[in-house]
Formats: structure tokens, sequence, C-alpha cells
């Protein structure tokens, strides 16, 4: 969440005064914004903490009176919208979950008792961003506002990398492929599926090796990792774009995707995604074009390409990945949409010669690097 909020506020204080509030409890506090213009609530996820996270939240809003406030992140949605409920409000509300939790492989009565929540909150909220096609279409087809509903893809800018970081590995040949998964070790990501397979299939290791970025944040797993797995952990982000270079492919074996963010910064890398088909992952990768897709649910499918890898092949998928990457998730195009629904939003407030509207950015957490 936090480079996505970075680059969002970065582009949008050319435009709006912009004010960030988010919860004190874990965040990133470096933003490209005056330092009185990030602003805090106390609060941590249990029921306890919630009237007086919202208290807080609402004080703030009363304080600065925005014309648009944006909320980032379900339990930033339930917190902002819930007492609106019962005060009036004069700014128009922009809601992005940055991943619908009923669209999550969980419980089916947390799944309903998610998407109830959602529908209630709706009542008080103007314009819902959806972050794929997936989730906007899922998301009318259960209930939630067709009119209000909107789709703007997330976005990455590109960086200039000048010096390399040398990857740290055994021995190898040169047809060994360099595989880079990154992201948290939970069930979402399914990397336990992918050690499953690489366990299963020791001959994967003559012709495989995979560098891991990440690391567990909630779940406490005990996964066994094979021979040619290298765990990195956690690497900054003004540095990661040196080890995407240096693989010859991405891995996102995931559970479910809201979006896929870690694809795109594939793609922007000019680097192939070998994705599952899963949530919104099929409308960044396209099957023999800029990547492999492959069902989770069949372990031969992908065993059948992890075996059948080659570089070049790779390489020319990396390159259709990057002019992907270029027409449809650039953060200059993520921006300007942005821009956009804002305008159309409060379209009585953004005319020719008048001074740009006040805006809230609203994120319970903006600690979470990945998506």
């Amino acid at each position: 969440m936090a480079t996505y909020l970075n680059e969002v506020v970065a582009y949008q204080r050319q435009h709006f005064d912009v004010y960030l509030l988010m919860s004190a409890y874990n965040s990133v506090t470096t933003f490209d914004l005056e330092p009185d213009h990030i602003l805090q609530y106390k609060y941590k996820r249990h029921p306890r903490h919630f009237l007086s996270a919202m208290w807080q939240i609402h004080q703030t809003i009363r304080k600065l009176q925005p014309d648009i406030i944006h909320i980032h992140s379900s339990f930033a949605g339930l917190l902002a919208r819930g007492l609106f409920f019962v005060q009036p409000r004069k700014a128009r509300i922009f809601y992005c979950s940055h991943g619908w939790a009923f669209l999550m492989d969980t419980k089916p009565l947390l799944k309903k008792g998610y998407l109830l929540i959602e529908k209630l909150m709706a009542y008080k909220t103007d314009v819902i961003i959806n972050i794929s096609k997936h989730e906007l279409e899922s998301s009318i087809q259960l209930g939630l506002s067709a009119s209000k509903s909107r789709l703007v893809y997330n976005g990455v800018r590109e960086r200039e990398v000048n010096t390399l970081i040398p990857l740290v590995e055994a021995e190898r040949g040169p047809d060994v492929v360099q595989l880079l998964f990154v992201g948290r070790y939970d069930r979402q990501k399914g990397l336990d599926l992918l050690l499953q397979t690489l366990i299963e299939n020791p001959e994967l290791q003559n012709y495989i090796r995979l560098y891991v970025i990440g690391d567990s944040v909630i779940e406490n797993n005990e996964w066994i990792f094979p021979d040619n797995v290298i765990r990195l952990g956690w690497v900054d982000n003004a540095d990661i774009d040196r080890y995407y270079q240096q693989c010859d492919a991405v891995i996102m074996p995931s559970r479910w995707e809201g979006f896929g963010l870690v694809a795109v910064e594939a793609m922007k890398n000019r680097k192939p995604v070998i994705a599952s088909r899963r949530g919104a992952l099929p409308e960044l990768v396209e099957h023999g074009e800029n990547g492999y897709l492959f069902d989770i649910e069949y372990s031969h499918e992908l065993l059948h390409i992890l075996k059948h890898l080659n570089k070049d092949e790779l390489k020319n998928m990396g390159e259709a990945g990057y002019a992907l990457y270029k027409n449809k998730f650039s953060a200059e195009r993520m921006n300007e949409e942005l821009v956009n629904l804002y305008q159309h939003g409060y379209a009585d407030s953004v005319v020719q010669g008048a001074s740009a509207p006040g805006r809230l950015e609203l994120s319970k957490r903006a600690g979470d690097v990945h998506d």
C-alpha cells in the first residue's frame, strides 16, 4: 500500500491540497508531503478500538473540511464511512478496497459478512474504485452498485537502475533458469504450492533456481525449502528492481489476487510472469505472450511449464510484457484516470480558474509494500 500511496500522493499534490490520514500503528510515514499534511490516528485491529478510531477520523475530517475523501482498504472504509450514517457529510467519498475481502479464498460465512458490510457502506460512498475487471464484475454480480463502480488499474513508475545487486547463488550451469517469487509467506500468495512442486520433483533442481523475496507476516509457516531455493528476506523497495532485472521470469502461484502488482513490476522490468489462473492474474498475463498461466488445482500444469522453460522464449515474452505495461499499467495512466474520476465526481468544485479542492487520502495502514 505504501508504494501505491506514495505514487498517488506525489502526483495529486500538483493538483490538489492533499492530506494523508493513516493509522499510527505500523505505518510508513515517508511520503512526498509536508509533515503537517501527514496525520495519524491511534488504532490497532481489534473491535474495542473501532469507536475510538472512528471518532478520531471524524474529528480530523471536521477540522480539515475536505471536498474529497479517498479511502483506501476495507478497514479504513469501515472506520471512515460508519459514522456518516449518523453524521452529515459534505465531502464526496471515493473508496477502494484494494482487493475485496468477500472474494478471498476463505470461509463462506466470512465472505457473506464481508459482502454485507460492503453493501451497507456503499450507501455512504459516491464512487467505488475497483483495481481489476475481475473485482469490478464480481462485485457487481454480488450486488454492489454498478452505477457507482469504476475500474482503475494500478500502475507503477519506471525507475532507472544504475547498478545490479548480485544474487546470492550456488554454482549453476548456463541453462539454469532463475525464477523470482516476491511476496508474503501466507496462504494467499501460494508459495507453499510452488515449494511442494519442487519437493515432489527433485529433477527440477538441475535446471530451476528459485529466489524468494519476502517472509512471514502473520502466519507462522514451517515450510520445507529445497536446496535450489534461495531465501533473500524482505528487500528495500528502492532496490527491488535490481532483483527483478536479474531473474529470467517471475512466478506467482497465488490462490487469489485482487490485482497482482508483482506481475506489473515484472513487466516493467521486461520479465515474463508465470501465474495461476486466479483472480485478476489472467487480465495481466496472456498465456504464451507475456508469460504462462496454470491451474493450481492441477499441479502437472505448473510442472509442465517449469520443465519446458526456454531462456530465449522468456526474453521475448519479457519484451511483450513491457509493451503491455507501457500501454495499460503505467503510473501516468493510473494517476490521470484517478484525477479524471475526481473531476467528474466533484465537477462543481473543479472548474477552470478555480482553486484546487482539498483532498484527504485515508488509509487504515500504509505499511504494506506489496499487494
